[in-house]
């Protein structure tokens, strides 16, 4: 049963009702309301009158009425009222009318003011009904498995289903692809914009190496550009006794590191991991522990530059 036939039943047979937020409906005292099978029922609505008032709570008659044909505990009771006035309230203020079964019709007029218009009668009857068939009667009708109509019914969304996997799966395929060709391209391909060569007058910087003087003239001799040869990329060596090897650069991209070794051959070596997932740019010098530091300081500053303090040259 509509919560709206509650109230108007509780309505007709006590002649009063309170709704908190909106108002209070009455019928004369004076008036014996018919049966609403009676034909002269609908002499009802010209007895029933409309009061807009502040009511803060609802008549605890109420409350009880509702628990006595529902079932319900009070604070359900309660809660099924407050949502019924919260909904009318919300249609009269976005200019709907909020019709209560049996009693009438409220809208608000250009002033905001309340304005009540009686309605059609309630052919509903209350009856005493058991509040486990009502339970019953209120939850959805379940078709039967076997029911041809329900194979019908459901087939559409089931083969709606279907296609949004496959969908969904052919997605996730190409993005795979795309991330595996997009690796692929990287490994082989450095962006322009992480590129950072060597420019050959930066090679100049070797003068502050304080490298025994028959290696310093090897570092300044000029490197051929003429032709960019492709060395035979070699997997890390021994470093001979008395040497030390300083890793200038380690990158993923063979291209780039081609370049370097290109730009500065043949003073540094290009070697390369054993499944050639990077590359190094060496050089191999020689000198004692207690020069180490001072040697990675004066290979950081000719290669990278003294401003490229995120650059670090490793010794192996």
């Amino acid at each position: 049963m509509k919560f709206a036939v509650l109230l108007t039943h509780y309505f007709y047979k006590y002649k009063n009702l309170n709704l908190p937020g909106i108002g209070s409906f009455v019928i004369d005292n004076s008036f014996t309301v018919p049966d609403v099978a009676d034909k002269n029922f609908r002499e009802v609505f010209q007895h029933i009158q409309f009061t807009p008032k502040n009511i803060f709570q609802p008549d605890d008659e109420l409350i009880d009425f509702v628990r006595s044909q529902t079932g319900k505990i009070k604070p359900l009771a309660y809660s099924d009222l407050e949502s019924f006035v919260a909904d009318g309230k919300l249609l009269l203020n976005i200019g709907k009318p909020f019709h209560i079964e049996g009693i009438g019709t409220l809208q608000k007029n250009r002033l905001g003011a309340l304005e009540f218009t009686p309605g059609e009668p309630l052919l509903e009857r209350l009856e005493s009904i058991n509040p486990l068939e009502r339970e019953r009667e209120t939850e959805p009708k379940r078709k039967p498995v076997a029911e041809p109509s329900y194979h019908r019914s459901s087939s559409p969304a089931a083969g709606n289903q279907r296609s949004l996997f496959i969908i969904c799966g052919l997605i996730i395929a190409l993005g795979i692809i795309v991330w595996g060709g997009y690796s692929l391209y990287n490994k082989n391909t450095e962006p322009p914009s992480s590129v950072t060569a060597v420019q050959p007058d930066t090679i100049h910087r070797v003068d502050s190496l304080n490298i025994p003087k028959e290696d310093t003239q090897k570092l300044l001799q000029p490197a051929s550009h003429d032709t960019i040869a492709t060395p035979a990329v070699t997997n890390a060596s021994v470093t001979p006794a008395g040497n030390y090897k300083y890793v200038l650069e380690t990158t993923r991209y063979k291209t780039t590191a081609l370049k370097r070794w290109n730009l500065l051959k043949p003073r540094v070596n290009l070697e390369s991991a054993a499944d050639s997932s990077f590359f190094k740019i060496v050089m191999i010098l020689p000198g004692t522990p207690a020069d180490t530091t001072r040697l990675k300081d004066s290979l950081h500053n000719w290669y990278w530059g003294s401003n490229r303090i995120d650059k670090k040259v490793i010794i192996e």
